[in-house]
């Protein structure tokens, strides 16, 4: 690190006053130049702040201050013009502890706004500050299940589509399966018990990922139990729904899927199916406007890398902020 040593001017002006000489190469009141300050921040975005402080043999809350200051220039000012398809998602500060809403923009893949909370109220500050002007021109809008966030668009963009996220609904529906499965393997006799046991991975990946040797244990499974059996089969079938080409072919399908899943017998499919009835108005609209939160989930992956850096982030602007640069 080097340390500069300059005089900088300082002008009496008969009609301002006393005037310092602006520097191009240092922000004002900055005690590092603007190249130094990249630097660090550039650092940062790849090591924890205790490993950059330890490069530059500084205090690691210098460094935070360096960052944070050089990403409130950079993210000072994201446009909310032109919006048209937007997503929510949330994400968590940390495991168990309070959350975030992501909101995109879909049609320019960009991240817009990172709100405090998940909560009906959190939501609506976004769409105030986007304005009735152009909460009307949204067009669609694309969310899991979760209540706050329908409230909040049904209020503020009542003419948009809603669009429940399909990776929401089938990850949902994992979650059917692996009850199904405890169900199952608690029921089962020894024998069985035995081939049940460790066979979520089996149940809830995609076949065509599965290696030979284990597509064949996935088989052997499915013809011992008749309840796996028939929700796996579901479950393939349930990923097919959004290949259906136009709102009538979809709801024919969706149909054909609900009616399978209440006569299994199984209560938990039964139910599901229910949900998806009740859901239904937002699952069609695929049809209409294929956007998905893809984008979101990968960028949930960047956060949970910020959240092993976690010295600075108790700090929720920083940590904000920082979701802003990875997302960027």
């Amino acid at each position: 690190m080097v340390y500069l040593r300059f005089e900088q001017r300082e002008v009496n002006c008969p009609n301002c006053g006393i005037r310092i000489e602006k520097l191009d190469f240092i922000s004002p009141g900055a005690r590092a130049t603007k190249r130094f300050e990249e630097q660090v921040a550039y650092l940062c975005r790849y090591m924890t702040l205790s490993e950059v402080a330890a490069y530059f043999n500084l205090d690691w809350k210098t460094v935070k201050r360096i960052d944070k200051e050089y990403l409130l220039r950079t993210f000072e000012e994201i446009s909310l013009d032109g919006l048209t398809l937007i997503g929510f998602d949330e994400v968590a500060r940390a495991k168990g502890h309070d959350y975030l809403t992501c909101v995109f923009d879909l049609r320019n893949n960009r991240l817009i706004r990172v709100l405090q909370g998940r909560k009906e109220s959190s939501v609506a500050k976004f769409y105030r500050e986007l304005g009735p002007e152009r909460c009307q021109k949204i067009q669609a809008i694309v969310m899991d299940m979760w209540g706050p966030f329908l409230n909040a668009a049904r209020k503020y963009c009542p003419q948009a589509k809603i669009v429940f996220d399909k990776f929401h609904v089938i990850a949902n529906y994992h979650k059917v399966v692996d009850q199904i499965r405890r169900t199952e393997f608690r029921r089962a006799e020894s024998q069985e018990k035995e081939l049940i046991k460790g066979s979520r991975y089996l149940l809830l990946k995609n076949r065509s990922k599965l290696s030979e040797a284990k597509e064949e244990r996935l088989l052997d499974i499915l013809a011992a139990n008749e309840n796996l059996n028939i929700s796996y089969a579901l479950k393939e079938q349930l990923q097919t729904l959004w290949d259906s080409p136009t709102v009538p072919q979809f709801n024919n399908a969706m149909d054909q899927w609900c009616q399978l899943a209440r006569e299994s017998g199984i209560p938990q499919l039964a139910k599901f199916a229910d949900s998806l009835e009740r859901h239904r108005s937002g699952l069609w609209t695929y049809c209409l406007y294929p956007i998905n939160t893809a984008r979101l989930e990968a960028n949930n992956a960047n956060i949970a890398l910020l959240r092993r850096r976690a010295k600075g982030f108790r700090d929720t602007e920083y940590f904000i902020l920082k979701i802003h640069q990875v997302s960027a």
